[in-house]
């Protein structure tokens, strides 16, 4: 009984020993196999982005119903929250709401002569007409960890007509623009990222300069200002509408106390606040321009100093 124990051992240790460990590559090996790989997707999308653009869009529309999953219990409790609502909260929303219409259109009706006007202008100096602009709405899925980037992924794509360069609002503060489109989602780069930049001109005097993110959670920088300069705290910068890409007289920063600073030679470097607050906006509005036509509505007007958001 013993020999035939003893047997058995030597038989299944001789089988354990057989064996061929490297016919099949441990853990380490294809761990070191996918860093590697990594490694080079990354060197080789830093010289030639347009190369993975394929792959990257893949990815994206393969880890699209994940966000759309882990964003519907938000979207189900904010859409139903509404149902829970006191009637009296209900009904004092309403009247605010009531009145706010009635603002609105006398505004315009005031801002339809006024357009009125400005076309039989236009039409006797034989000038071109303005761009309109329509807007669509879109969700927020997902905001990106980086804590200098500002990043954030739309949940809708290029089947819902969106394309790279689009300008997105919250409401009739800039928000930032399009830089990947997939058919599902988009990808927007915020206002106040690192790598963004927009043409603005001061709201009181009319002074033209450009404004540059530095960071997620960092100020925003307005360079290029006049020697002369008289910009002052507190003062507001709209988008100027240079270049042709952001439509103009949308709000983007706001001077805060102590953000001048004069060098020598009269330049100023000017530190300001974006007026979009990134942490709270869930919605946002996508802007599709239309050449040459009159705009018949114009956006709204803010019902406060730091305008209404989209939200």
């Amino acid at each position: 009984m013993i020999n035939c124990s003893q047997d058995f051992d030597r038989a299944a240790e001789a089988a354990i020993n057989d064996i061929n460990y490297h016919a099949t590559p441990g853990f380490s090996f294809r761990f070191m196999v996918l860093v590697l790989g990594a490694l080079i997707l990354m060197a080789v999308d830093n010289r030639n982005p347009a190369a993975l653009a394929p792959v990257r869009t893949l990815a994206t529309m393969v880890v699209y119903p994940i966000l759309a999953s882990v964003d519907f219990p938000q979207r189900f409790y904010q859409r139903s929250s509404g149902f829970f609502s006191v009637q009296s909260q209900l009904a004092e929303e309403n009247a605010v709401l009531k009145q706010q219409a009635q603002v609105y259109a006398a505004q315009q009706q005031d801002m339809a002569t006024i357009q009125a006007e400005n076309q039989r202008m236009r039409e006797m100096l034989s000038a071109a007409p303005r761009d309109a602009y329509s807007f669509s709405m879109a969700e927020v899925l997902k905001v990106a960890k980086d804590p200098v980037r500002g990043m954030v992924t739309l949940n809708k794509g290029s089947r819902d007509g969106v394309y790279e360069s689009q300008v997105v609002l919250d409401g009739d503060k800039i928000y930032g623009q399009v830089v990947n489109v997939t058919p599902f989602s988009a990808t927007v780069m915020q206002l106040a990222d690192r790598e963004h930049s927009i043409p603005v001109q001061n709201q009181r005097n009319g002074e033209r300069g450009l404004v540059n993110g530095l960071g997620r959670g960092m100020p925003l920088e307005i360079k290029y200002l006049p020697a002369n300069s008289t910009v002052a705290e507190g003062d507001v910068f709209v988008s100027s509408g240079m270049g042709g890409l952001f439509p103009p007289g949308l709000k983007v920063a706001k001077v805060y106390p102590g953000g001048i600073q004069f060098q020598q030679g009269g330049d100023a470097t000017v530190r300001a606040m974006p007026l979009v607050d990134y942490e709270a906006v869930r919605e946002v509005l996508l802007v599709w321009k239309n050449p040459g036509e009159e705009a018949a509505v114009p956006l709204p007007a803010s019902a406060d100093e730091g305008g209404s958001n989209a939200r």
